[in-house]
């Protein structure tokens, strides 16, 4: 099991896409929190087991830095792996474009 670390960065931006879809649905919303909270377990079993990210997933990106969880069709948190420990930098949305990590 690693150790799993959501930086204020990826949990304002998670925390902003649940308001959105709170808005339009709050099942939606609902079925958002836990889809990631399974994602995060997941990550936190085995993170190897998600590929790496790309330069669709973010331009500019150094190469084999991040690795993509997909989640709730549309939604990526992007992590990188340490020592034992995962550190998750970004919780996106596929169809938002200028991604800063």
């Amino acid at each position: 099991m690693y150790k799993v670390t959501v930086d204020r960065k990826a949990r304002e931006q998670f925390s902003g896409h649940v308001k959105f879809l709170k808005r339009e649905s709050i099942n939606a919303a609902k079925r958002l929190v836990s889809s990631y909270k399974k994602s995060i377990a997941r990550i936190a079993d085995n993170p190897f087991q998600f590929p790496f990210a790309d330069e669709l997933d973010v331009p500019n990106m150094p190469l084999k830095t991040y690795r993509k969880c997909l989640f709730e069709e549309r939604y990526k948190a992007l992590f990188q792996v340490g020592e034992g420990e995962v550190f998750v930098d970004a919780v996106i949305d596929s169809r938002m474009e200028n991604i800063d990590l």
